[in-house]
């Protein structure tokens, strides 16, 4: 049930106004919060494994797929006979070259039959296999779809319910970017910065409730970062909304379009597309000939001065080779460094040539804040996101522990009270006005306002 009694013991801002619309905002914050904490502890909890998840698998990569340097390695269409001869039933997909000379060379494989692809890269996983460069022997295989970080990752991204939970993410997500903003008008210290020191005492309501001012404007803008980088790869305000006009124009490339998208190279459990290319189509080749094999490909990256590089095979007869190093699929570290080759298969013409200037300005601060996001960009970053994981637990714990702490016997919600009519009208408004730049979110903040209207003002009696 809700509550409405007055909280005496919160501190409203000076000035008969400004407290009252503190308060509506207050009561919307909560609302935001109401909706929002669930979802976050799983996003953080899921984000905080994900990131633990890379140094073991980073020891084992170390200590299972180095190998000794030898002399000379082998030719990567030799590498690449030794995997068809053991997956004879498989269509390679991919090769990785390795990364420096004494560590494995990788291919990536599928079902004959299957073709995967797509924006979230769901779907039924292929093999990764990681072979001796210099004695062609097979050292291990893997299918990424079924590793721990990208269980973690579908649970992060989706909650294992596909689209459903996509679109809960994405819901809660938006209502975060309102929790966040609602919040810093909340915790803004009016009588100077000093009011914001903290005395500790686990069992005061005021010492937690000045923790939860800090933390939350020390990660204010970390915690707008991490929604907004996510939010762009939901499906409705990602997928639909922003990534079609912050990709990368198609008719920059020369030739024919293929009908396939840059996202069909994607593979379940390999999200190695950079977020500005993968709705613009691919390039096609100019006729079915197979002209290149294998290592001419890898020796026109050499020429291109590519040194830790991805090959993508054709996707079909007028597909193209593909030589990419992007920070997506974790070659590089740097974004300024991203390049995409594509190659004619019937002539090696080189169909387009994509670096990190050609994305559009939206494409490029994708390119920069997911590798930041996801913790890659060096032990630094990974530090640093661990931190500021573990701070918004802290702020998400301790806005969970004043709520229990102000919540009345027998009344389960304990919402904030209600202000004067028109300033809560003023507020539910702004908020509806900055939702409205998230679409699902915006549909649920005005369910929350209907629901409020209809239960606490046009039914008092049930407070």
């Amino acid at each position: 049930m809700l509550s409405t009694a007055i909280d005496k013991s919160e501190p409203l801002p000076t000035g008969k106004q400004n407290g009252r619309f503190y308060q509506a905002v207050w009561r919307w914050h909560y609302y935001a919060g109401l909706l929002v904490v669930p979802f976050m502890l799983i996003l953080l909890l899921s984000g905080l494994l994900m990131l633990l998840s890379k140094p073991p698998e980073s020891l084992f990569a170390q200590s299972s797929l180095q190998v000794e340097e030898n002399a000379k390695p082998l030719p990567a269409s030799q590498l690449l006979a030794v995997v068809r001869q053991h997956y004879p039933d498989a269509s390679v997909k991919l090769y990785i070259a390795p990364h420096n000379a004494s560590s494995a060379a990788q291919f990536y494989l599928q079902p004959a039959a299957h073709h995967q692809g797509g924006h979230a890269g769901h779907g039924a996983g292929g093999e990764q296999v990681f072979i001796h460069p210099y004695n062609g022997e097979i050292l291990a295989s893997q299918q990424p779809a079924h590793s721990l970080y990208n269980w973690l990752k579908d649970l992060h991204g989706s909650l294992f319910l596909g689209k459903l939970g996509d679109a809960l993410i994405e819901t809660a997500a938006g209502l975060g970017v309102l929790m966040v903003l609602s919040g810093l008008y909340l915790a803004w210290p009016r009588t100077g910065w000093r009011s914001l020191s903290i005395h500790w005492c686990p069992a005061s309501r005021s010492q937690w409730r000045q923790i939860h001012k800090v933390v939350g404007l020390a990660v204010t803008l970390p915690l707008l970062f991490f929604l907004l980088s996510g939010l762009a790869w939901t499906n409705v305000w990602g997928g639909m909304l922003v990534q079609p006009w912050g990709s990368l124009p198609g008719t920059s490339f020369k030739g024919a379009k293929s009908a396939e998208q840059h996202q069909s190279m994607n593979h379940a459990g390999m999200h190695q597309v950079p977020w500005a290319m993968e709705q613009t189509l691919m390039p096609a080749s100019a006729g079915r000939l197979e002209a290149l094999d294998l290592d001419q490909v890898v020796a026109i990256a050499a020429q291109q001065g590519l040194t830790t590089y991805r090959v993508h095979f054709p996707l079909d007869d007028s597909g193209v080779w593909t030589i990419s190093a992007t920070t997506m699929a974790g070659d590089i570290n740097n974004p300024l460094q991203e390049r995409i080759v594509h190659l004619d298969k019937s002539n090696a013409e080189v169909l387009a040539d994509i670096r990190f200037a050609d994305y559009p300005l939206m494409g490029q601060a994708m390119a920069a804040s997911i590798p930041f996001h996801q913790g890659d960009l060096g032990v630094s970053n990974w530090l640093l996101n661990v931190l500021l994981v573990c701070l918004i637990l802290l702020l998400t714990i301790s806005g969970l522990i004043l709520w229990w702490k102000r919540r009345p016997k027998r009344r389960a919600l304990a919402a904030p009270p209600q202000a004067e009519p028109s300033y809560s009208n003023a507020a539910a408004a702004l908020m509806l006005l900055v939702a409205l730049c998230f679409p699902l979110s915006a549909l649920s903040l005005l369910g929350i306002i209907l629901l409020d209207w209809l239960v606490v003002v046009r039914r008092p009696a049930l407070d």
